[in-house]
């Protein structure tokens, strides 16, 4: 393992600072703007969340086309160009004056960020690597956790001392002029090392077809995986997007959700690597079968519990899952569908993620208006997960 990372880590560096600066695209980066935003543009909380909503699924279908690029274009210009255009896109933030202006900065960011930067760095990597993949996908996604627990800080530091705005220039600054060329640099062509690279414990893992995406939509179940893959981010959003309304049901204090956020990304970082080394060992075929089970746990104990406790039980479950589906979305797709196109389908399976992320606050936000209680949506969800699992090992043969 040493060696392995000692002899790759230009490539697991630059996966890694791709990921975190997609920070500045996703949604709890943007919650530390929402007030002041508000408030300048004279917008509603219904009128700033339509706009994001609208922004999301805008960069959700965009991806369907510019997900392909990382088939055909050098991963060194296609990344580096990427992380310029985010730097711009962070700096045009900060001039924001309408809600149109508002709609098309959301929009730049939310495809550079949390689609083209994320998705360019775990492609790469898939690609790239083959029996260390599953570590190789851990290192790389270990920036997404760094940046929801550094960001957040970094950013109300930035807020404080230079105004909301003045704090996106530098952030555009910062990625311009220090992520983009350090990136641009790591991504010289090297050589890859990995150790039994013709020994590999499951070669039967890897398909030997390299399926097109409109042969993989044909393919049935592809859906069934799917709709485990799109539990966890169409869930946590929608939970963490309500989590205030959840915990003034409960009685509980207004601090208890950012008191144990962090539990979420401890056990994140932790199932991450854990399951980077477990989807080498196995398979992330394997692992797909079970990697709800945590998460629908702690949804069924957030939903019935009377303590506090229960809201940190929930961020252990939800911290696990998330950190097992990342490495395993990582992988996964590879060894069904092989590496070769695997830009254009892991575009569209991104697609549907960011498209889950955006309407799953909407939903449970109009189910809540209808009066239906949130602790009985956090209990379908749980049902859901079960279900989904059991259908993965009544199937699991057969994918």
């Amino acid at each position: 393992m040493y060696e392995f990372f000692k002899r790759n880590h230009s490539y697991l560096q630059a996966g890694f600072l791709l990921t975190f600066a997609a920070s500045i695209g996703q949604t709890f980066y943007f919650a530390l703007y929402a007030g002041s935003i508000r408030n300048e543009l004279g917008l509603s909380h219904g009128g700033y969340g339509g706009l994001y909503t609208v922004a999301t699924l805008l960069s959700a279908l965009t991806m369907l086309y510019t997900g392909k690029m990382v088939d055909y274009l050098n991963v060194r210009y296609l990344s580096f160009f990427v992380l310029i255009l985010l730097g711009l896109s962070s700096i045009a933030f900060s001039f924001i004056n309408s809600a149109v202006f508002l709609l098309i900065v959301f929009y730049l960011l939310r495809i550079t960020g949390q689609g083209m930067s994320t998705h360019t760095s775990s492609t790469f990597i898939a690609k790239t690597f083959t029996s260390m993949r599953g570590k190789a996908i851990a290192v790389t996604v270990l920036g997404r956790a760094f940046g929801e627990m550094v960001m957040p800080i970094t950013g109300i530091i930035l807020i404080a001392t230079f105004g909301w705005r003045n704090a996106w220039i530098y952030t555009g600054l910062i990625i311009l002029f220090v992520i983009a060329p350090y990136v641009f640099h790591l991504l010289k062509e090297r050589e890859i090392y990995e150790p039994d690279l013709d020994q590999k414990s499951n070669p039967e893992n890897e398909s030997q077809i390299n399926y097109r995406r409109l042969e993989v939509m044909k393919n049935k179940f592809f859906y069934l995986i799917l709709a485990a893959v799109l539990a966890p981010p169409f869930v946590c959003t929608g939970i963490f997007f309500h989590s205030y309304h959840l915990i003034e049901i409960k009685g509980w204090s207004t601090e208890i959700y950012a008191l144990t956020m962090p539990i979420f990304s401890l056990f994140l970082i932790i199932f991450v690597m854990l399951s980077g080394w477990a989807v080498d060992k196995w398979s992330a075929k394997d692992l797909t079968s079970f990697f709800l089970i945590p998460f629908s746990i702690g949804c069924v104990v957030l939903a019935i519990g009377k303590t506090e406790f229960a809201m940190l039980l929930f961020m252990i479950g939800a911290g696990t899952t998330t950190g097992f589906a990342t490495s395993i979305a990582g992988s996964l797709w590879a060894e069904l569908y092989g590496t070769k196109y695997l830009g254009e389908i892991k575009a569209l399976v991104l697609s549907f993620v960011v498209a889950s992320t955006a309407i799953a606050p909407g939903i449970m936000g109009y189910l809540i208006d209808i009066d239906v209680n949130i602790q009985d949506q956090v209990i379908v969800c749980a049902i859901y997960m079960f279900l989904v699992t059991g259908f993965l090992l009544w199937k699991r043969k057969l994918i």
